[in-house]
């Protein structure tokens, strides 16, 4: 008999030895590594998700960035102040194009717990992706045969990977943490379903599903993952036997709640609210125009395909924001290799699925199909958002990817201990670069202005940018610099209106009222349907004492938009009060204070409304009161004392 192995020697599992036909003995798997050996799980899990603490720690500093956050948390008055009507209302709510209530419950559920600081939504965040890194283990343990050398660097890649920053230390990406940690717990339940036939299994992995699912819209495509599963644990066996008619028919469920979901979504996407079953409190200002199918196809898509395959091994130049080219018929050389690079890796990947006849040919099928199937949906073969792709849309969708390259390593390797070291340190090189850049890019994230400051390095001329970090200076009242963003914005032939806004709103700051007058004139020609336009101009003609311009753009702005009537109203109120029209200008005050009942400056001037009107009694009780809210309040101090001398 052949004489065995020294202890730590590797067979490769994809070719097991052959025995002599007579032998009783029956072939087994070979031993697997040292390293994979069981028991040593703790210690290999453990300094993982240490490394990815530390990695994400560096960010528990960082704000809110605006873009997003104020919908999401800290402009939604529902997510701060989470009262049981507020929970109602975000149980039916559209925020920023999205319905996904267990997402939005999840961050009032963090405000009322741990506060509206920017800092535990982050932590709360990264809490998520730990336990996403530990699910992302046990999946590739359990998908390679139980080898903790393949989930130990397929979770720390995983986790590590600086493309995964953006879902997890933008508060407004609760979603991508939250829906994929339900997406990876219905995958291990639906596998331990396969080992034990228990249908209690199958009704849990549904339930996983449905929560996954109304944490963000992209888990509908779970159905065909666990198709793939079926096809990766099938083994040998043909396709005709892989999905056979019973293992089709448990996954109805699951595709109808699909497609439920799917129509949800499409409908949200588009601006609606369900045939008037949801509530819209909180819009994204902005859509892209759609270019043609045919570009969509050769450039969007599939360059946005071929970047996040570069970007997995190369992980530079990570930006918030990547633009679309600016006209498909004029794109760069490069973005044309998106086409190429599409049909080659899914014809492979197909190739392989009709020839599969080894496990290295299934993993090729199992790792692109996994990419793929949780990915398609962002890839802009239609266009979503305003950009050509994101980081986040790879959180989930790179484990496949991950997968297949690392378990491809440990196969490639054989039985020769030095190509396993050689994999084990390429590997372990790789991780250590991931955790540097992960670090860097948590930097980035630390506020609005270091977030648009680091993209515009690799696109300064972009005006979505250069708008962002406009209004950040502007509300931090740093008028010149916003003034500057802006006017590079309209230099580069910005067709964005509230560009022109921004300008002209700090043009309004620096008193210059004319030139805040003509920079609104040129948003509303760009756009006549922005209410914010209306609004800020009507402060400016008030400002310049032409009231009834003023009074046509405040009632042009509640038009447009009545749920904004708590800001429209004071200045619309304030509007009446100067052309004399006093019942006019008392109900407006009445319906803003019953938004804001502590208002100094409103108060003060329904107390002007009603002296004019002869109530003399309410003028001095709403003047009182302001100066008790405000001391400081010269204007309603004098009029008190004019009151009370007049009624002496």
């Amino acid at each position: 008999m052949a004489k065995n192995k020294p202890n730590g020697q590797r067979t490769n599992p994809s070719r097991p030895q052959t025995i002599p036909a007579s032998s009783p003995v029956k072939p087994t798997q070979p031993a697997p590594p040292a390293l994979a050996k069981k028991g040593l799980q703790t210690y290999l899990w453990l300094p993982l998700l240490l490394a990815v603490f530390i990695a994400y720690a560096f960010g528990f500093s960082n704000g809110f960035v605006d873009w997003d956050d104020s919908e999401y948390v800290f402009g939604n008055p529902y997510v701060l102040e989470p009262t049981a009507d507020h929970v109602r209302t975000l149980l039916k709510s559209v925020v920023a194009l999205n319905y996904h209530p267990l997402t939005m419950l999840s961050l009032a559920a963090n405000s009322a717990f741990f506060g509206p600081e920017a800092t535990s939504f982050i932590v709360t965040n990264t809490a998520f992706h730990l336990l996403n890194t530990l699910l992302i283990f046990g999946f590739a343990y359990q998908l390679s045969r139980k080898n903790q050398w393949v989930a130990l660097f397929v979770a720390a890649v995983w986790g590590l990977h600086p493309m995964h920053v953006e879902s997890v230390i933008w508060v407004s990406e609760r979603k991508d943490v939250l829906y994929t940690f339900f997406f990876l717990s219905a995958c291990l339940t639906y596998l331990r379903y396969r080992t034990s036939g228990a249908t209690i299994w199958l009704f849990l992995t549904f339930s996983l599903f449905v929560a996954s699912c109304i944490a963000k819209a992209m888990a509908v495509v779970l159905p065909f993952v666990l198709l793939l599963i079926d096809y990766w644990k099938a083994g040998d066996q043909n396709l005709k036997k892989t999905f056979r008619p019973a293992i089709l028919f448990e996954k109805v469920p699951f595709l109808l709640v699909a497609v439920f979901v799917g129509l949800l979504a499409t409908n949200v996407q588009a601006g609606g609210d369900f045939h008037g079953w949801l509530l819209r409190i909180a819009e994204k200002k902005d859509a892209v125009g759609q270019e043609p199918f045919a570009a969509r196809w050769l450039v969007y898509g599939s360059y946005g395909f071929l970047m996040y395959l570069i970007k997995l091994v190369a992980p530079f130049r990570l930006s918030a924001f990547y633009p679309y080219p600016e006209n498909v018929r004029n794109i760069e050389p490069q973005h044309w290799l998106g086409p190429v690079a599409f049909l080659l890796v899914v014809g492979y990947a197909v190739w392989q699925l009709l020839t599969a006849k080894t496990e290295r040919q299934r993993l090729v099928v199992f790792g692109i199909g996994f990419f793929l199937i949780t990915i398609i949906l962002v890839l802009q073969f239609m266009t979503v958002g305003a950009a050509i792709m994101a980081d986040r849309y790879s959180y989930l969708s790179y484990f496949g990817l991950i997968f297949l390259i690392v378990y491809g390593l440990y196969l490639l390797t054989g039985e020769s201990p030095s190509r396993f070291r050689l994999a084990t340190i390429g590997l372990g090189v790789f991780t250590a670069l991931c955790f540097y850049r992960t670090i860097q890019q948590v930097k980035v994230w630390k506020n609005t202005e270091t977030l648009w400051l680091h993209a515009l390095q690799f696109y300064p001329e972009n005006d979505q940018m250069r708008e962002g970090l406009g209004d950040y200076y502007g509300k931090n009242n740093r008028i010149d610099e916003a003034m500057q963003q802006f006017k590079a914005a309209v230099e580069n032939g910005s067709n964005r209106y509230h560009c022109f806004e921004g300008l002209g709103n700090a043009y309004g700051l620096k008193n210059d009222f004319p030139k805040a007058l003509e920079m609104y004139n040129q948003a509303i020609r760009m756009d006549s349907t922005k209410s914010d336009v209306y609004y800020n101009r009507g402060l400016t003609y008030n400002k310049t004492s032409r009231f009834q311009d003023a009074l046509r753009d405040f009632n042009k702005a509640l038009l447009l938009a009545p749920g904004k009537d708590s800001v429209v109203l004071t200045a619309r109120g304030f509007t009446y009060l100067q052309l004399k029209s006093y019942k006019e200008s008392l109900a407006d005050y009445e319906r803003y204070l019953r938004y804001k009942p502590n208002d100094p400056t409103a108060l003060h001037n329904r107390g002007v409304d009603r002296f004019y009107l002869g109530d003399r009694a309410g003028a001095l009780a709403d003047i009182r009161r302001a100066v008790a809210l405000k001391p400081d309040y010269e204007e309603a101090k004098n009029n008190l004392r004019q009151l009370e001398q007049a009624g002496q």
